[in-house]
Parts: structure tokens; sequence; C-alpha cells
């Protein structure tokens, strides 16, 4: 009768045992998997950077935007159509870091120029200002929790083409900007 009740508490005390290194795990896991944010409130990582806003379209010659940008996350869609030369479609974007992780600028892509259009459409994005929040950022490559980051889409249909070279573009472009985590 001794050795089944010592065997019960020895059972017990193992169980009981495990279940406290689970719990102990689980806790660890969650420290590591959790952010400061410096107010002494303890957060989890939220990444979230996204094109918040699109303005100043602008059209020259007799370009026109046929279809309006679209956004999702950092990726951004458009058709446009280019008649002549020195036609041009010109617009920018924000994007806004609402994460508590810092972001930097990793790449810009562009989609929907084909090599042999590339020769007389030029499709460039490129950084245009940096609005910060935080006097200490000057690096337009970083964007800290709350900042924005503007960039100027344009494309434009090379003026110098020969008039008899010259035809009629209607393209469906897109691009992405990716951030890593800093």
């Amino acid at each position: 009768m001794k050795n089944i009740q010592k065997r019960y508490i020895i059972l017990s005390i193992v169980i009981l045992g495990v279940l406290i290194l689970i719990w102990q795990l689980r806790s660890s896991y969650a420290l590591v998997n959790v952010g400061y944010d410096g107010k002494n409130i303890v957060s989890g990582d939220k990444w979230g950077v996204n094109i918040v806003e699109v303005s100043d379209i602008e059209t020259k010659g007799e370009a026109i935007v046929t279809r309006e940008v679209s956004t999702i996350g950092t990726t951004l869609n458009f058709d446009v159509s280019l008649f002549k030369p020195g036609d041009e479609v010109s617009f920018n974007i924000t994007t806004e870091n609402t994460s508590n992780l810092n972001a930097e600028l990793y790449a810009l892509t562009l989609a929907g120029v084909s090599p042999l259009d590339a020769e007389v459409i030029t499709y460039v994005i490129s950084p245009l200002d940096y609005v910060s929040l935080h006097e200490e950022t000057k690096d337009g490559s970083i964007i800290k929790k709350g900042e924005k980051q503007m960039f100027n889409i344009k494309v434009i249909y090379d003026q110098n083409v020969s008039i008899n070279n010259n035809k009629e573009y209607n393209l469906s472009l897109g691009s992405t900007i990716i951030y890593k985590q800093k």
C-alpha cells in the first residue's frame, strides 16, 4: 500500500513539474515576441507600412489615366494612354509606417513597360520628399513609427521620337515599394 501511495506522489510531482515547465516555456516565448515602446508598456511587434495617399495626378499633352490608381499595401496599379511624343502622366504617393518597428526602404519595383517600349517610354518612381515627425531622422530611407515618405511616379513618352515613328501606348503599369524591418 505504501508503494502505491509513493508512486502516486512521485507521479503527481512529475506531472506538476511538466506543467510548470510548459507554463515557463510559454511565458518565455511570449516575452521574446513582444517589443518595448519606450513608455514602460510592453506590446507585441506590429508591422504595417502602406500607401496611404495618391495625390497631384497630372497629365501633359494628350495623355490620360484610363484606370484610376489602386493600391494594396505598398503596391499600386494603374493604366495610362500616351498618344504622342511629349505626353506625360505624373502623381505622388505617400507611404506611412503605422507599425512599432522601424522600416527601411529596400527596393522600388516597376512593371508594365516592355524592353522594346522602354526605348520610347520612361517609367520611373523616385523619392520626392521625406516627411519626418522625428527631428533626429534625416535619412530618407528609414521610416520610424508614425512617419511618412512621399514618392513621385512618372510615365513619359519621349518627345524626341520622330513623328513618323510614334504610336499610341496603352499601358497597364504597376509598382511595389519594398520595405524591410530595420
